[in-house]
């Protein structure tokens, strides 16, 4: 009893000892397997860590554009008629009728209105007896035949008596003649402030005209052109005249004349533009503007507004050169938002890096990527609806490299 005791003992203690040794074993195991994979990704990100800090940074990059030999810039504009005039009386004396009203269309000599002269048809009588009585007292001493009677002075005072009375009563005729008002030349009637009645005189002060006519089978437009535009504009060159009222059409307007000297308070120069109106459809007075389709005269190039260094005060980009970062020196022109005129500095078509980093260095070898197209929101297609030739939420000066395809 006592020997079979001690002989399981030891058997008990290596079955307890082979037990641990199995747990250490499976624990082992397990620790390698979660800790191998570990450690070799740690590795492998430490790698990585290491090949990135020897590599060229990466840039991304969108090329400038040349801006195309024509541009477009659209400007307000005042229409007015291509004639037009008050009409006053010539004659004192009452409103005896009037033939047309507002909105009357007249030729050219067309009775407008009768004025009653009762006054100057006196003063006619009157100078008609005075002219009676000098050719009667010239006749007289014309029919003296005896030598001596009277002198030759005498005879050319009495003459000249008579022509002076005869050029008065002829002044007066003309004048009744202007009891007729007839109009200027062919066109429209657009005020008319008289009334049958009304007492009028020859008075050329404002609210003395009796009528206005305007011709309106042409239009005037006049526009300010701002002085980096004017070297562009030539007389004969052809425009759109684009009117608010009618969105869908462009009027052809041409350039009829300038005035050749600039505005010293706005430093811009005012322009005439002509616009046929066989239709009708324009009406002096319209708010309207005029697009210019101008050959630009100095070479341009169209960047990003991104693109642009940050901070400075001298303006720069950062080009690619050879893989190689160069700062540029460049000269701004106009601002076009999204994009940005560049007139000195750049010839067109170089990298250009687009948000560049504090952190390049003159000379610095990059990596590039060309800039992603912004990309359209997704959505139901719509039928896109024609262009409209009049917008006015509309820059004034459209964008060159928009225009390029048009």
């Amino acid at each position: 009893m006592d020997n079979s005791a001690d002989y399981n003992a030891p058997r008990s203690k290596r079955r307890f000892w082979i037990t641990i040794l199995l747990v250490l074993l499976v624990f082992g195991g397990l620790l390698l397997v979660g800790l191998l994979p570990r450690l070799r990704h740690d590795k492998e990100l430490k790698a990585d860590a290491r090949t990135e800090a020897s590599a060229a940074p990466i840039v991304t990059v969108q090329a400038a554009n040349p801006s195309p030999d024509t541009t477009q810039v659209q400007l307000p504009a005042d229409t007015r008629s291509n004639r037009e005039t008050f009409v006053f009386a010539q004659a004192n004396g009452f409103v005896k009728t009037w033939r047309t009203d507002i909105g009357t269309r007249v030729r050219r000599g067309q009775l407008m209105a009768v004025i009653s002269t009762p006054e100057l048809d006196q003063q006619i009588a009157e100078a008609r007896a005075n002219l009676g009585l000098a050719q009667t007292s010239y006749n007289r001493l014309q029919s003296v035949e005896l030598p001596g009677a009277i002198s030759k002075q005498e005879l050319d005072v009495s003459q000249a008596q008579y022509a002076a009375q005869r050029a008065g009563v002829q002044r007066l005729i003309a004048q009744q003649g202007f009891r007729q008002v007839v109009a200027p030349f062919s066109g429209i009637v657009t005020q008319r402030n008289v009334e049958v009645g009304s007492l009028v005189s020859p008075n050329t002060a404002e609210g003395a005209q009796l009528f206005k006519i305007e011709q309106t089978d042409t239009i005037r437009a006049f526009v300010e052109v701002p002085q980096n535009f004017v070297p562009s504009i030539k007389v004969g060159m052809h425009t759109d005249v684009l009117v608010p009222e009618y969105p869908d059409r462009k009027f052809e307007g041409i350039v009829s004349r300038t005035a050749g000297a600039l505005n010293t308070s706005t430093r811009t120069m005012r322009t005439e533009v002509k616009i046929p109106n066989r239709d009708q459809k324009l009406l002096p007075g319209m708010f309207a503007q005029v697009r210019f389709k101008l050959i630009r005269t100095a070479p341009s190039v169209i960047i990003s507004a991104n693109s642009l260094v940050p901070g400075g005060t001298n303006p720069q980009v950062v080009v690619i050169q050879d893989k190689k970062v160069h700062y540029q020196p460049i000269v701004p022109g106009r601002d076009f938002g999204a994009q940005l005129e560049v007139t000195k500095g750049l010839q067109g078509h170089e990298l250009l890096v687009i948000n560049p980093a504090e952190t390049l260095e003159e000379g610095q070898i990059v990596q590039t990527k060309v800039a992603e197209a912004p990309k359209k929101p997704e959505g139901p297609a719509k039928p896109t609806a024609p262009e409209r030739p009049y917008d006015p939420d509309r820059p004034r000066v459209s964008s060159p490299v928009a225009d390029a395809g048009h």
